[in-house]
């Protein structure tokens, strides 16, 4: 996982899409960033949310790299949204899921900026 100088130094500008875009092109394919918490440290009180909604909604804004919808989808969640506004992380994303996870939603957005209806009716 990439320190918080590194990311900084990788980003500068963390508006900047061709900055993310190059960010998540330097780390690579097949490997997690986990912004704030790692599953482990958020998997008890998530869950402890979400106990019983399996068919809820999730969306997941400025999904990035981070495993967290994969261990969600794996776990009986199904309606899952994952949104960012760079194209490299989602193609590699959807590259990494669309087999094993196909009801798990990608999209390329600015969350800041939104236009379309994410959810499903």
């Amino acid at each position: 996982m990439a320190t918080t100088p590194a990311l900084h130094d990788a980003l500068l500008d963390f508006t900047s899409r061709e900055n993310w875009d190059k960010f998540f092109a330097l780390r690579g394919d097949g490997d997690s960033f986990e912004w704030y918490a790692e599953w482990p440290q958020i998997k008890a009180p998530l869950l402890s949310l979400l106990l019983g909604e399996e068919g809820t909604e999730i969306l997941v804004p400025g999904c990035g790299s981070s495993s967290l919808s994969e261990q969600l989808y794996d776990l009986g969640f199904r309606r899952i949204t994952n949104v960012d506004f760079s194209r490299v992380i989602v193609a590699d994303m959807l590259r990494r899921h669309a087999r094993v996870r196909p009801q798990m939603r990608w999209r390329v957005m600015d969350m800041t900026n939104m236009q379309v209806r994410l959810l499903r009716p």
